[in-house]
């Protein structure tokens, strides 16, 4: 035990001598409430000098001191200590006032029982010190004790997923954990340093949105108005998170408040994939409203488009002819325009389908060519005219053209406002095709080159960029088996290639998506027609059509008249709506089906919404041809003529071998 370093400046008396002196000395403290605690306190107090001479002593000190007067003269307190020093009892107090902790020393008896002496105060009035006299070792394994067991709640905090921080009522900072220093970017060993809430605020509340908020809380339980709460708080410094904290006052088993808690949780993952699917479902309810109207706008845009191409080919003048012309192109832009919209807003299934990356590329380019030129952004496409086809799924490589070109348009933005893309396709070897997109922008940093495609990392304010654009580029060039790769330009800007194997293609069914493009022309095969049709104006453009083909036609704006129509009469064809009021096309062919009528082998579908999975899945299952809406008079011509000429070879084949087991049996007789 370490021994006191005091003195009491005079020579040294024996304290058994200094005890049983005879002369009576008159208390320092003549208050008598102050006698009266002083005597009567169970803790071991003693009142000296700044020499250390002891002035009084109650009954505790003095069976601690063997003392047998309250009060004695010419004994110093160091007499009994086993080995005393040379330094002055006012550095005591010196110590005392220039430290806010209890000012104490350690020191051992003569008889060699341990003691700790503790400043309680400097008595007003008089140089004299009012001291506390412990028992040592109880001392000491209280201490011991309460040192581990801080060590245990500190090694328990750190553990915990939790960031947790603890102040006393006034303001002491009592505990904080490991993670919270993660959360702030603080040094443990720093945070523990800190004494005050103010130094803590001091350091934190800069590094969130708004920094009053973190304060909050503490400050309404300081002013006595603390309740548990909950919120949420938005960090922007040192990186982007969001904070979910759940702070309350510490009460005591009475009921007293004796602290303040508050935990931090990292919610940003959370927030991450709610706002996901936010979008997703926002999505889903966007997909769904886009086949509603792209269904109402195809009707219109199949009868503008259809009677602009009749008037082009009835001998109109020059002028005539002109603005027949610029109406059929604008219905065709609009019908570009919806087929794109409805093509991207779709949530498909990931599939594999033969697909034309130059298709693919005009498409995306067609759904931001406005933006683009409002943005004084130029995109300049060099697409490889005899690009093969290969076998992938087209709505993720459109999102692969769409998250580059977004990429290459935000950074020409952010650096100047404006530039130009080049988008360029071509052939690599026999077993590879490529896509590459290059800006002349500002270009990747060298040093986040490495980290561009991984997850949530963006260069980007919050508001512009969320860090996934090029990391699903990434994910889904992988899963087609390809490779995506980025490099800065000499000059500026950066250049990002996309390579993607060739997987060959299966046979096009010649029914399954029928072309204005035909390789070659089809002979007019006349027929008799059925039309179910709800729509009275795209109905009549089709019979209209068909007539001038020279085949006989008729319609109904009514799929139960339709099947009505041909329980009477006998069609070589039936073009169908596939979406109608009351029964709509796939109840209309199954009606056909069950009813054994020879009809459901000849019908051509019309739809305004062949993305729709349970439009698809219904076409595809049964091998059924379809029209897609707004289509073209020459698509609606070869339609009719190959499901009419495959219809007869089927009959001939069929009357061929019936003939041919005719004679077979003839002859046997």
């Amino acid at each position: 035990m370490k021994s006191a370093d005091w003195t009491a400046g005079n020579a040294r008396s024996n304290p058994h001598t200094a005890s049983n002196s005879s002369q009576a000395q008159l208390p320092l403290v003549a208050d008598s409430g102050f006698n009266a605690v002083f005597d009567s306190s169970g803790e071991a107090l003693i009142v000296v000098d700044r020499k250390g001479l002891i002035q009084q002593a109650n009954l505790r000190a003095r069976e601690l001191l063997r003392l047998k007067d309250s009060s004695t003269s010419h004994a110093g307190l160091l007499d009994f200590f086993a080995t005393p020093s040379t330094v002055d009892f006012s550095e005591f107090t010196t110590q005392a006032d220039t430290s806010s902790a209890l000012a104490t020393r350690d020191a051992m008896l003569t008889t060699g029982f341990p003691i700790r002496i503790t400043l309680r105060a400097a008595l007003p009035g008089s140089q004299s010190l009012l001291l506390c006299l412990e028992d040592g070792s109880l001392v000491q394994r209280a201490e011991r004790k309460a040192r581990q067991l801080e060590a245990e709640i500190l090694s328990v905090l750190d553990a915990v997923e939790v960031a947790i921080v603890l102040f006393d009522p006034t303001g002491r900072l009592r505990f904080s954990n490991a993670r919270f220093a993660q959360y702030f970017s603080l040094d443990i060993l720093q945070l523990r340093k800190l004494e005050r809430f103010e130094e803590l605020e001091s350091l934190v509340a800069k590094r969130f949105r708004d920094p009053d908020i973190f304060s909050a809380p503490w400050k309404m339980f300081a002013a006595g108005d603390g309740v548990p709460r909950h919120d949420e708080l938005e960090m922007t410094r040192p990186s982007n998170r969001v904070l979910e904290r759940f702070s309350r006052p510490v009460l005591d088993s009475e009921g007293r408040r004796i602290g303040w808690l508050e935990l931090y949780s990292d919610v940003t993952g959370e927030r991450d994939i709610q706002s996901k699917l936010l979008q997703t479902e926002k999505m889903a309810a966007l997909g769904q409203l886009v086949s509603g109207i792209a269904h109402e706008l195809n009707n219109p845009l199949t009868t503008i488009m259809g009677y602009g191409q009749l008037l082009l080919g009835h001998g109109l003048t020059p002028s005539q002819l002109s603005e027949a012309r610029k109406v059929f192109e604008e219905a065709e832009r609009a019908r570009r325009i919806v087929k794109n919209l409805l093509y991207f807003a779709r949530e498909n299934k990931p599939e594999r389908i033969r697909v034309n990356l130059n298709e693919i590329v005009e498409r995306t380019l067609a759904l931001r060519s406005y933006e683009l030129r409002v943005e004084n952004i130029v995109v300049e496409c060099d697409l490889a005219p005899n690009l093969p086809e290969t076998m992938a799924d087209p709505h993720q490589l459109q999102q692969v053209v769409l998250n580059l070109l977004a990429n290459a348009e935000q950074a020409l933005l952010e650096d100047r406002g404006q530039g130009h893309v080049w988008i360029r396709t071509h052939r690599i070897g026999g077993n590879r095709i490529s896509l590459e997109v290059t800006d002349d922008g500002p270009g990747i940093p060298t040093e986040v080159g490495s980290r561009i495609f991984d997850p949530f990392f963006t260069t980007k304010p919050p508001d512009v960029g969320t860090g996934l654009g090029l990391s699903i580029v990434y994910g889904i060039v992988h899963q087609h088996g390809g490779e995506v790769t980025f490099e800065n330009q000499s000059g500026v800007g950066a250049r990002f290639v996309v390579e993607l194997p060739l997987v060959p293609v299966q046979p096009r069914d010649p029914e399954s998506k029928l072309s204005r493009r035909a390789e070659r022309e089809v002979d007019t095969t006349r027929g008799r027609i059925l039309v179910v049709e709800d729509e009275p104006t795209v109905a009549q453009l089709m019979v209209d059509v068909l007539r001038e083909e020279g085949h006989q036609v008729e319609a109904v704006l009514d799929s139960q008249e339709g099947l009505t129509r041909l329980s009477r009469g006998t069609y070589d064809l039936v073009l169908c709506d596939l979406r109608m009021p009351r029964l709509d096309g796939p109840a209309f062919y199954d009606t056909l089906v069950r009813a054994g009528s020879a009809e459901h082998q000849s019908i051509i579908f019309v739809t305004g919404d062949t993305l729709a999975p349970r439009t698809l899945e219904f076409l595809e299952a049964n091998k059924l041809p379809y029209l897609s809406k707004p289509f073209l008079v020459e698509e609606l011509k070869l339609a009719v003529n190959c499901r009419l000429q495959k219809t007869r070879q089927t009959e001939k084949t069929s009357y061929s071998a019936g003939a041919t087991k005719s004679r077979s049996e003839l002859g046997s007789e």
